[in-house]
């Protein structure tokens, strides 16, 4: 149940202090993924990609547990000035200019680069629970991750939160993904 979520906050340097409980959750939110045998969804890939995140200044993870089992995280950053975030990125019609879109200081737009929950926990509400933790009190006024427009269960979710299709882009040798941007509620 939703109400049993008992959820902690890691800086980066504390995040890596609990790494194989990440890559736990990971291995089981994304077992489907696995299975597929891209090496880009292996728990591999995926920690090496969390060892770089997490030295991103700003950094923050929420971890949810119930009954002491890991059930899942999330984590993000402040966007700053020059990032690479934004790199690639095709603006959908009707977004402003691209300069415009991508400025960034370290204050305007907070990434949310993972949000995962054990499979055998979906559909209980606990991806919800996470993402407001993760937001609450943050001052950046918008939110943006990425999504694979395959995913359809999570696109609608997010969707329903509120986010919009700002446009795609392919981060590297990866999937394609839709860009997605929610004015942050939770300040």
């Amino acid at each position: 149940m939703p109400n049993d979520v008992v959820l902690q906050r890691f800086t980066g340097e504390q995040a890596k202090e609990i790494r194989d409980t990440i890559a736990d959750v990971h291995a089981r939110g994304y077992a489907d993924a696995i299975a597929t045998g891209d090496p880009f969804e292996s728990t591999e890939a995926f920690m090496q990609r969390f060892e770089k995140y997490s030295l991103n200044p700003g950094f923050s993870m929420i971890l949810g547990t119930i009954d002491d089992e890991a059930v899942g995280q999330a984590f993000g950053w402040p966007l700053a000035a020059g990032t690479p975030w934004w790199t690639r990125l095709v603006l959908a019609p009707g977004q402003p200019p691209h300069e415009e879109f991508t400025a960034e200081d370290g204050t305007r737009t907070f990434a949310l680069s993972e949000l995962m929950v054990d499979k055998k926990r979906h559909g209980q509400g606990i991806g919800g629970i996470l993402f407001r933790a993760l937001l609450a009190g943050r001052r950046e006024p918008r939110v943006t991750w990425m999504v694979n427009p395959a995913n359809t269960n999570a696109y609608a979710i997010y969707r329903h939160w509120g986010a919009q299709r700002v446009g795609n882009l392919r981060p590297g040798p990866t999937p394609q993904f839709d860009v997605l941007v929610l004015v942050n509620r939770w300040q």
